[in-house]
């Protein structure tokens, strides 16, 4: 069961702990379930967007005052996971001399990484401790300096299993921290809370901690190899080399994170009456968003959607994933991600806010480019 917070009687140490979270500047709220208080304002994707319940997420609380606990739950995670990081840092730099100096004498370096004295390797999965050794850990020491600098700058997805176990490691210590040494009473609920809003999917890690993963080299290696091929990461860590030119292009689109609306005001109109816009917003107020929605007819063709019945519900394909990002970042005007057709076609899109004509809120889902595919290595 969560712990009941009283946002009216926070302690002291509760209080520091908040303001100590406002430092984390790459860390919304919103990653952890607060969509802020009075209806969102302005050209944002999340100004129009029903939850499960058919209300908009800025107004899902049943009170002002559970309003406010969710709001100062979400403060206290934000600041937990701000203290973490010089914790797990030198943590992790500690363990590293202490491995070479066992390495360089010879003494047992799983000893000590099962010992009280470890700092931080006694939390990576037990399946893989054949591997820690002082060079991995440093590799991993890396990948964790990388994470740090994700939280401060703008924390996105993990963009290999090993930048997703070091936000692990980083969210249960500073759970831990939080609970010992501020009185936070956050405990493992709020811990899988945490993951959650920074992972989203989190069954990688939970394989990870099976007693049965990490069998052989291959499986340790692939910690550091990136999800999707065209993710950039340091050369220490993936020194293969980095992805084609092409799929570097459309890395660019993704980093942007804000794309302009291509047919603002009376151009939407023209371009609907013209087909080069398809309107979906009859599907799209039943089941995702209140405001008009339409997505380029290039979309619908090089996803393979034109011509399908309507019962085929191909809109679900563009607009789930849409729906997800709109309420992870509300305030954001453009969110981009990859939209699939039922063949398997993959897609660059991009879900923009923007006014119509009379200066309403719309939406549109816009065409981005395709997605590259690595070669084959015979070919």
């Amino acid at each position: 069961m969560a712990p009941d917070i009283d946002p009216h009687s926070l302690t002291p140490g509760q209080i520091e702990l908040i303001n100590e979270g406002r430092k984390l500047e790459g860390v919304h709220l919103t990653l952890f379930g607060y969509f802020g208080g009075p209806e969102l304002q302005g050209a944002c994707i999340g100004r129009m967007q029903l939850d499960e319940d058919g209300r908009l997420p800025a107004s899902n609380y049943d009170s002002p005052e559970d309003r406010l606990k969710e709001l100062v739950l979400a403060q206290l995670l934000r600041g937990a996971l701000r203290q973490s990081i010089p914790i797990v840092l030198e943590g992790l730099f500690d363990d590293v001399f202490a491995l070479r100096t066992l390495e360089t004498a010879g003494g047992d370096a799983q000893e000590y990484i099962t010992s009280a004295g470890a700092r931080v390797v006694d939390l990576l999965p037990p399946a893989y401790r054949g591997h820690y050794t002082s060079g991995f850990l440093q590799r991993f020491a890396v990948v964790a300096a990388e994470v740090a600098s994700d939280l401060e700058l703008g924390w996105e997805e993990p963009r290999t299993f090993a930048h997703a176990l070091a936000a692990y490691c980083f969210a249960k210590k500073g759970i831990r921290n939080a609970d010992a040494e501020y009185g936070a009473d956050l405990g493992a609920v709020n811990l899988d809370r945490m993951m959650v809003g920074l992972l989203e999917e989190t069954t990688a890690l939970e394989e990870a901690y099976r007693p049965m993963a990490g069998d052989g080299d291959d499986a340790a290696r692939a910690w550091f190899v990136p999800y999707d091929p065209a993710s950039r990461v340091n050369p220490y860590l993936y020194p293969e080399g980095m992805p084609s030119t092409e799929q570097v292009d459309l890395l660019e689109h993704q980093l942007t994170r804000e794309i302009p609306e291509k047919y603002a005001g009376p151009a939407r109109r023209r371009a609907l009456q013209e087909g080069t816009l398809i309107d979906i917003s009859p599907f799209a107020s039943r089941r995702y968003f209140l405001c008009p929605v339409a997505v380029e007819h290039t979309v619908v063709a090089a996803l393979g959607l034109a011509g399908l019945p309507a019962d085929s519900e191909w809109e679900d394909l563009l607009l789930q994933t849409a729906w997800y990002g709109a309420a992870e970042y509300p305030t954001w005007t453009s969110f981009d991600y990859v939209a699939t057709g039922f063949e398997g076609q993959h897609l660059y899109v991009a879900l923009v806010a923007g006014t119509d004509e009379m200066d309403s809120p719309v939406l549109t889902i816009q065409y981005i480019g395709e997605v590259v595919e690595e070669p084959d290595a015979g070919e």
